[in-house]
């Protein structure tokens, strides 16, 4: 064969290979087949000039990428060495992959708690302890630690590529995994189009597969997709990597999983916090906001702009501005800003608290002296996971609760956030404000010093190094580093735990009223969809009126509030426990008498509990999922190594303890509810 007729052989195969991925993309995923054949033309017609070149290298009789801009080849024209050394990378251990599993799962002597004052505990603490405990009852029984990674691997469930470049890797590996999903990423489209070319990307539809290709503002959704479908697997996600443009992404991913770690609000917290003070806080005569009520009547922020402080970095820059200029806002902060507000002098028309903790909204928020200072007009808005003991200590004439989480009154409106940070700025959409400027809500660290809050707020300050290299070998919610968009910056830094808050916030302001305008005053801070960043030299003080620090709001917000549950809503709730107890309780006890051969079909079977809950829209069904998220990973990456000796038996002695604690969520939920409709 001549060196022509090759040549055209090649030409033929790689157009043939395109038009299929072409045909495969435009029903897999139209949305990206649209853009790479608007690329395509775009090559065509020379409207868009080649960043990169696809060549073969005879030498390796392989492909490689030319980068045409800075004159060198992305596999430094080896391509066979580099696609073979990501194959041989992937073997069936813990090697190459993101594993997050509690750390719960690994204590040797858990502490000792007395699990019947669980309806009365103050600290986290203890919850926590309640929570080891129980996954204690597992371990006791394997003898061993749930995180074992040294036995093989039977099976790899979800796979990244990380990355594609020519991807003719990707076959290869997962013909080798044959895992159940896969999620393909890959920063630049133009590099992705040149991978058409060399493989064929229906080999991964054989299961199932996410593409996310340079989304930008949609790879977060993509990478969430993937997460959601088969959570419990995400414990261990094996990926392949090229290593060019990747960190962003790891970077998301890891935020995500971080978002959903069981540890982060676990099911005894939601149990015994939550929903244990909630239905207490019901029968006690408390005033409990009916936002459903507020958002269609409330009108007082008509004409009065609120000045909304949060504890940021960006506090300690403005708070002369603040002192100087208070008479013209109707002024709303947080506890961890309360105090130093109070130390300077600035008059709180309301303030919000959200945390559950005692000693730390006690110590650090509310202590005695400066609850005994606090303005006779100021309103406090208090979560119905607060603790009584710091409800107490607030004016009751001036004290409002919301609800958290999901609603117990039919139709109220509740709120969730990470922090209360955004979940405040939401409390104010949901009043009808109509002008809110902000202050330190900066989601980001002090670019300067990294710092994560104010100087002398009562938050926990974390101090990081701006510039130290990111090693994501490990990632802490609280020290690992992320470039976000800033509100005045192109960058600033960031912490996983505020970019969670940033996407929770940006997901409240994308739906809000036209109406409202939210002026974000941080120079440093993280920029939120559909606010204006604002300069305060910028803003027109001269032109604000003083207003009434007499706080009327009170004699407003008592319109719509009760303080008892309204009978639909008992009735509501009847139909709940009824549901329960004849339903839920059957699967359980099905559960309970049924021997179960391997771990994949007793999985099933639990996982049929939260379904029938979900479908009905119970509300267990939340505790149930949080106590699956935490229980049933370690259960399944133990189970999921190889040489585990009798293995059902093992896993009928596990299922026993499960049904026990399974039981005794049900049967606590329901004390919980049935002291409200009595």
């Amino acid at each position: 064969m001549s060196y022509e007729q090759a040549q055209k052989e090649l030409q033929n195969s790689l157009t043939t290979t395109f038009l299929a991925n072409l045909a495969f993309l435009s029903e897999c995923n139209n949305e990206l087949y649209q853009r790479v054949d608007e690329l395509s033309k775009m090559i065509g017609e020379g409207t868009y000039k080649e960043k990169y070149r696809l060549e073969f290298i005879i030498e390796s009789g392989d492909f490689d990428i030319y980068d045409i801009s800075n004159n060198k080849y992305l596999y430094n024209k080896d391509p066979k060495k580099i696609n073979d050394e990501l194959i041989k990378k992937i073997e069936f251990n813990e090697n190459n992959s993101i594993a997050i599993l509690s750390s719960y799962a690994n204590i040797k002597n858990p502490p000792k708690i007395e699990r019947k004052n669980r309806f009365d505990y103050n600290y986290m603490q203890e919850l926590s302890n309640l929570t080891i405990n129980d996954i204690f009852e597992y371990e006791k029984i394997l003898k061993d630690s749930l995180l074992d990674n040294k036995k093989e691997l039977k099976k790899i469930s979800k796979f990244i590529f990380l990355g594609t470049l020519l991807g003719r890797h990707i076959p290869k590996i997962a013909k080798k995994v044959d895992a159940d999903l896969y999620l393909v990423l890959e920063k630049n489209l133009e590099i992705f189009r040149l991978s058409l070319f060399t493989l064929d990307y229906s080999v991964l539809a054989e299961k199932g597969v996410v593409f996310s290709i340079m989304d930008k503002d949609f790879d977060e959704e993509k990478i969430k997709s993937f997460l959601d479908e088969g959570h419990l697997e995400n414990y261990l996600l094996k990926f392949s990597t090229t290593n060019i443009n990747v960190e962003e992404y790891i970077d998301k991913i890891l935020a995500n999983l971080l978002l959903a770690k069981p540890t982060q609000y676990d099911y005894n917290r939601r149990l015994y916090t939550h929903i244990n003070r909630t239905t207490k806080y019901l029968g006690d005569k408390y005033k409990i906001l009916q936002f459903d009520r507020i958002q269609n009547n409330l009108d007082f922020f008509d004409n009065i702009p609120i000045l909304y402080i949060a504890s940021g970095p960006s506090l300690d820059e403005n708070i002369n501005w603040i002192k100087e200029n208070q008479n013209k806002f109707f002024i709303v902060t947080i506890g961890s800003s309360y105090k130093k507000l109070l130390q300077n002098d600035i008059k709180i028309n309301m303030v919000t608290t959200l945390d559950e903790q005692y000693v730390t909204v006690d110590d650090k928020q509310f202590d005695n002296e400066s609850v005994s200072k606090m303005d006779k007009n100021t309103i406090i808005l208090a979560s119905m996971i607060t603790n009584k003991k710091i409800l107490e200590k607030f004016n009751q004439k001036n004290l409002f609760l919301y609800e958290v989480f999901h609603p117990y009154i039919e139709n109220n409106i509740s709120f969730s956030g990470f922090s209360i940070g955004e979940l405040t700025l939401n409390i104010l959409q949901k009043m009808n404000a109509k002008e809110i400027y902000i202050i330190g809500l900066d989601l980001a660290l002090n670019q300067k010093t990294g710092e994560t809050h104010s100087k002398g707020s009562n938050s926990i300050i974390t101090k990081l190094n701006l510039n130290k290299k990111q090693n994501r070998d490990t990632f802490s919610g609280r020290e690992s580093l992320i470039k976000v968009k800033g509100n005045m910056k192109d960058i600033v830094f960031t912490t996983s735990l505020f970019y969670n808050s940033i996407k929770s916030l940006d997901s409240m302001t994308s739906n809000h009223d036209d109406e409202i305008k939210i002026f974000n005053l941080s120079l440093n801070g993280a920029f939120f969809k559909n606010t204006i960043p604002t300069k305060i030299e910028n803003i027109k003080i001269n032109t604000f009126k003083e207003i009434n620090k007499k706080n009327n709001l009170v004699i407003e917000l008592e319109k719509y509030m009760t303080n008892k549950l309204p009978s639909h809503s008992k009735d509501i709730i009847k139909k709940e426990i009824n549901y329960i107890k004849e339903n839920v309780v059957k699967i359980t006890s099905e559960i309970k008498n049924k021997e179960f051969n391997n771990c994949k079909s007793f999985i099933e079977d639990a996982s049929m509990i939260l379904k029938l809950l979900a479908e009905n829209k119970i509300k267990l069904f939340i505790v149930i999922q949080e106590y699956h998220r935490m229980i049933l990973p370690p259960i399944i990456h133990y189970f999921n190594h190889k040489e585990i000796r009798n293995e059902k038996k093992i896993l009928n002695k596990i299922k026993e303890v499960y049904v026990k604690q399974i039981e005794n969520i049900i049967n606590d939920y329901i004390l919980c509810l049935e002291r409200i409709i009595n």
